[in-house]
């Protein structure tokens, strides 16, 4: 049961209505984990996300958050057969594509909604707003490194390298001194 759990989703379970507030927990908690690990930054991750969501393919982001955690809220809304879950993440800054890293909203707190309905009989995410990637610094990095490796931009490294230097000089975390 657990492969097909991870191929297909987190299965209905009509018989025990009681378990669906934690599997829509787990399936929003599962994808921030996924998307943490910087899974929407790298195409050949995406699958790895594809059975938690209800779109086929990665939506176009011009920016990305990095954060240094998240928090699934444990109380859901339920409305029409659908759930709302919030997910705070603790942001260490934001990666524009076309102007770099800023770290102006370091230690703030982004709210995102997951909106969560049945597909096929699979509990799948079907919104998320903000809908850009919230990754860890390590993912960052690991992209922004890999971005600055394949340019011959001058312009363009010398963005990526301001955000590296930026990046390796943060704490990962906002409460450190």
């Amino acid at each position: 049961m657990a492969s097909a759990v991870g191929q297909f989703g987190v299965p209905l379970n009509r018989s025990d209505p009681n378990l669906e507030p934690a599997q829509i927990r787990e399936l929003v908690a599962r994808y921030c984990r996924t998307d943490f690990a910087g899974a929407r930054l790298n195409p050949a991750d995406w699958p790895k996300l594809q059975p938690v969501v209800s779109w086929k393919s990665n939506p176009d982001f011009p920016v990305f958050a990095v954060t240094s955690r998240f928090d699934v809220d444990p109380a859901l809304i339920a409305e029409h057969g659908k759930y709302t879950v919030n997910v705070r993440y603790r942001l260490l800054g934001t990666f524009n594509l076309t102007e770099g890293y800023s770290d102006e909203s370091f230690g703030r707190v982004d709210y995102v909604v997951f909106i969560v309905g049945e597909v096929n009989g699979d509990w799948r995410i079907a919104d998320v707003q903000p809908g850009h990637p919230h990754v860890s610094k390590a993912a960052a990095l690991q992209w922004i490194n890999a971005k600055m490796a394949a340019t011959q931009d001058p312009v363009t490294k010398t963005l990526y390298q301001r955000a590296i230097d930026v990046l390796d000089k943060q704490n990962a975390s906002p409460f450190a001194k």
